[in-house]
């Protein structure tokens, strides 16, 4: 074993690029699947895309339409589905900034 005229073998290459603390998995894209852009040209907004537009959590959003007093858009509902009118968000916003 401690033959002077024997080759060490040698360590396997190491893959270039890797990172030891990365995380096993990708991170969550849904921050990424929203644009600002593209939610500015729709007319009603989801309970989601609400909540993205006004830098706020879905919970708030959802608080906030069930408290009569916030003075926040009464939500439509459209085939099951809780939809918010772009329009009257932003103005809610704009009230809300000015104070």
């Amino acid at each position: 074993m401690d033959d002077p005229h024997l080759v060490p073998a040698a360590a396997p290459p190491a893959i270039a690029g890797t990172d030891s603390h990365a995380a096993p998995t990708p991170s969550s894209r849904k921050p990424a699947l929203l644009e600002a852009a593209a939610l500015l040209q729709k007319l009603l907004w989801s309970v989601p895309e609400t909540a993205f537009m006004c830098g706020v959590g879905v919970r708030t959003v959802w608080r906030l339409m069930a408290d009569p007093d916030s003075g926040f858009p009464t939500p439509r509902h459209v085939r099951g589905r809780t939809l918010l009118p772009r329009d009257e968000v932003l103005r809610f916003l704009q009230k809300g900034s000015s104070r």
